[in-house]
């Protein structure tokens, strides 16, 4: 069996099915995802953690076609408005009778994003409220 290992590490927990980390910055409230050594805002250097909401909505995506280093097509990719005012880019969950809207409803979740040198790496994604996690599957 392989190792699993975070596709980067701070960038999540696995608490309550997962969690994204961010920090904030103490002077101007401003929030960064991922983590910010200062806030390139104001240029403050006191940050605070915070954890991400785990809902948000779609802003915009795309289905790709092509491979990718470490993607294969059919595959969704996203980005994801958070209320903490952050839009994260993300793979989407992609299954063949979901038609993704622009402000959907979205939420994160942990999964194996791929597998290298014998270890599957594991990241987030976002995939529609309600809809069960798992594999994706082709689409059409």
């Amino acid at each position: 069996m392989s190792d699993t290992v975070p596709v980067r590490e701070g960038l999540f927990d696995e608490i309550d099915g997962g969690r994204l980390l961010a920090n904030r910055c103490k002077a101007c409230g401003r929030t960064y995802f991922p983590k910010a050594a200062f806030c390139y805002d104001c240029l403050a250097k006191e940050m605070e953690e915070i954890v991400l909401s785990r809902r948000g909505k779609l802003y915009s995506w795309a289905i790709g076609r092509m491979a990718s280093t470490h993607l294969e097509p059919p595959y969704a990719v996203g980005l994801v408005d958070l209320p903490e005012r952050v839009r994260i880019f993300a793979p989407l969950l992609l299954v063949s009778d979901e038609s993704y809207r622009i402000g959907m409803d979205m939420e994160v979740y942990l999964d194996d994003l791929w597998e290298e040198n014998g270890k599957r790496i594991r990241g987030y994604k976002f995939k529609p409220v309600g809809r069960k996690q798992g594999r994706s599957i082709d689409v059409a």
